[in-house]
């Protein structure tokens, strides 16, 4: 028995380019959070209240 060459075609995706853009754009990470960032938690709270933190 001889083992053949097997080739792997991975299938490539033909996207419109405002498409790719638009990911691009996207894929930024956000790091402004504004107030929200930095409420405490639920958990916190009650952590604080009950001396704990």
């Amino acid at each position: 028995m001889h083992l053949e060459d097997a080739t792997i075609d991975t299938p490539q995706l033909k996207l419109p380019a405002d498409l790719v853009a638009e990911v691009a754009r996207r894929k930024k990470p956000q790091t402004d959070y504004g107030v929200d960032g930095w409420k405490p938690t639920l958990l916190e709270r009650l952590a604080r209240m009950l001396g704990l933190g």
